[in-house]
């Protein structure tokens, strides 16, 4: 399931508080995300993309090839951080 607000820039933040409340309905009945859909890549959205051996994976490698995070502009998983 997704939702979208286009339109002029007041309009859409005019709608943010009815997604907002429809969102916080069905959050206790869905589990995961998909990327291409977030709206922000807070640490907890990150986390709710992968299962949490995937995640744990990739910040593994992360920690091997990427140790000074240089590649974390979108939908980060830091090197080592584990869930």
């Amino acid at each position: 399931m997704t939702t979208i607000s286009a339109g002029p820039a007041a309009a859409v933040e005019a709608a943010r508080p009815a997604i907002g409340a429809l969102w916080a309905r069905l959050a206790p009945h869905v589990t995961g995300a998909y990327a291409n859909f977030l709206d922000s890549a807070t640490p907890r959205d990150v986390g709710a993309i992968y299962p949490r051996d995937t995640y744990d994976r990739l910040a593994a490698v992360k920690e091997r090839v990427d140790p000074l995070n240089v590649f974390r502009r979108n939908h980060n998983v830091p090197p080592g951080a584990s869930r």
